[in-house]
């Protein structure tokens, strides 16, 4: 299909990253996003099988306006680990990220799918004018040995103050993501792994037992 048949436009934008905060999984050794959310819907976003962010469900509506609308080019995707692995639990890691390559208009397909299953809460872009979804085929995500932690130390050296929550809307200048991308330059995507993970997951059903850590 072309852009024009799907709706998809071709983005452009500037050299600068912003933090998107995913769940980690309790149930898995990679830093695989939780399948449910703290009340028990499931959670489809990043969507690692078709390369794109915030076309399944809204999530972060806010923070991809922003973006659209500062024209940032870079998605980095970050986790405090809660995984099977006990010497990395707690800490913070970019896990992967996304370079925004289209865009795509999504509030009525948002609104009208809520509708339909109004058994869950509206979508954050309800209350918003548009809802920006985004597609890329550089969307990588890494083993956990290969990620990028940020350390509250580190923070502090970059500028930031504070322990990193999810209420924190980072962005990053081109220097600061020049350095987390080359250091992901040098090792080898695991999507194909996080897929795997994904699908064990929901063929083993302990996810939908425990609510969404971040």
């Amino acid at each position: 299909m072309t852009n024009a048949q799907t709706g998809w436009q071709d983005y452009r934008g500037k050299a600068e990253g912003v933090l998107i905060h995913t769940g980690s999984s309790r149930h898995h050794a990679l830093p695989v996003r939780s399948l449910v959310d703290a009340n028990g819907q499931t959670v489809q976003e990043p969507n690692y099988e078709s390369g794109t962010y915030g076309v399944i469900q809204c999530q972060e509506a806010r923070t991809r306006a922003a973006a659209f609308k500062a024209r940032r080019r870079y998605f980095l995707f970050g986790t405090r680990y809660h995984g099977t692995r006990e010497e990395f639990r707690g800490r913070f890691f970019v896990i992967g990220y996304m370079r925004l390559e289209k865009s795509l208009e999504v509030r009525k397909r948002h609104s009208h799918k809520w509708m339909e299953q109004s058994d869950s809460a509206p979508p954050e872009c309800m209350e918003m004018d548009a809802c920006y979804a985004f597609q890329s085929s550089e969307m990588n995500f890494y083993a956990l040995e290969d990620c990028y932690e940020l350390t509250e130390a580190l923070m502090q050296e970059w500028g930031y103050k504070g322990k990193i929550t999810k209420q924190m809307k980072l962005t990053f200048s081109e220097g600061k993501l020049d350095i987390i991308l080359v250091h992901f330059k040098g090792k080898t995507p695991c999507n194909a792994a996080y897929q795997e993970a994904v699908r064990e997951l929901e063929a083993s059903g302990t996810e939908a037992a425990s609510a969404s850590v971040w």
